[in-house]
């Protein structure tokens, strides 16, 4: 294992340092190593006799060496305990209690509390599916009545004087607004294209919903991007949040990311060398569930907001088909873009599902 560090060190004299580092009681042995797993950027171990989570950052992730920015790491880890503070406001022990992080060219590292084990979605009928579903639609929806912490849209970073802010200084509704024509041109582009399918229809569709993006009902809010099953605890006690990639953007349109997510994308991304891990294309009927409890637990029998929702939805059906179509546009593809989106010959299978999907929207 490499880590993102300017020495050579062993596995657990990193994680020693890291643990002397915090005044918690250093690995024996290690025999002592309990692996939690990894994830594209960071390593995972379990400190059992604390209960708490130790991530350490890779020194290649893609398939390429990263490079130490403190900046982006501190934009990263900062968000991230920003975001687990405000989500425990919205609902009480839905993400980790304690984060706490460390950031140097020597030893980087974030630690915080274990949530507990997952049944994973192969542990799951299709009931508690989408009960699951419904809690995180439910949180979702409370995290709109909480005000961010920092200024700004979009993704964090760190400003001028050190402040962690987002990486847009703009008005909400005016982003809402050029991102709406962005998602027309997007349309415009597969619409335009040379594959076949309900061109007619799909033409119609977008002309009833895009126009009608929810704007004024919208407000800025600190919420997540990255709710996908390997980052949510599947507990008997109820799902837990962790690692989130936070951003500052409207409500509705990250609900949507997780609905769509879960309905459509898991499941066709599962022959991908990112996601093949998870099994999504096993547990189709289980993300779907999912995602009806979802729209339910987050629309709470508000049909304004089941429109704006909807909408979104499509919105972001029409961004991943058009993502799908200039990957085929790419003369060659990049180590990450295979490694998340596969061949040509699978993403042209993926272009031909979602425009089906369009198609049936």
């Amino acid at each position: 294992m490499e880590f993102l560090t300017i020495q050579s060190v062993t596995e657990l004299e990193q994680i020693n340092r890291a643990l002397e580092n915090e005044g918690v009681n250093r690995l024996a042995g290690e025999s002592d190593i309990k692996r939690l797993g990894e994830g594209a950027w960071h390593y995972a171990y379990l400190v059992e006799d604390d209960q708490l989570v130790l991530r350490i950052p890779k020194k290649f992730a893609y398939d390429q060496a990263v490079e130490f920015n403190r900046d982006q790491l501190s934009a990263e880890y900062g968000s991230t305990q920003a975001f687990y503070k405000i989500a425990n406001q919205a609902q009480k022990g839905m993400c980790p209690e304690h984060f706490h992080y460390f950031i140097d060219e020597v030893l980087t590292y974030t630690i915080e509390s274990y949530v507990g084990t997952t049944v994973g979605m192969e542990g799951q009928t299709l009931q508690q599916s989408k009960q699951y579903g419904s809690e995180i639609g439910k949180f979702f929806r409370a995290l709109e009545d909480i005000d961010p912490p920092y200024e700004g849209i979009g993704y964090l970073e760190v400003g001028e004087n050190g402040e962690l802010k987002g990486g847009l200084d703009m008005d909400l509704s005016a982003c809402i607004v050029e991102e709406r024509e962005e998602y027309q041109g997007e349309l415009d582009a597969l619409l335009s294209s040379a594959y076949t399918f309900n061109k007619d229809k799909v033409t119609a569709t977008g002309k009833e919903l895009i126009p009608n993006r929810s704007i004024d009902r919208e407000k800025r809010i600190l919420t997540n991007q990255d709710s996908s099953p390997e980052n949510l605890i599947f507990t008997k006690s109820g799902v837990k949040m962790i690692d989130p990639f936070p951003i500052l953007y409207t409500g509705t349109s990250l609900a949507a990311n997780h609905v769509f997510n879960y309905q459509t994308f898991f499941q066709t991304v599962s022959d991908t060398r990112r996601y093949t891990k998870g099994n999504y294309h096993r547990h189709a009927p289980l993300l779907r569930a999912h995602a009806d409890g979802f729209v339910d637990g987050y629309t709470q029998g508000s049909k304004q907001k089941q429109m704006d929702l909807h909408i979104e939805v499509f919105l972001k059906l029409v961004t991943m088909a058009h993502t799908h179509l200039e990957l085929l546009q790419e003369e060659t593809l990049t180590k990450e873009q295979m490694i998340r989106f596969g061949t040509k010959d699978q993403i042209e299978k993926r272009l031909h599902i979602y425009l089906d999907e369009l198609e049936n929207f």
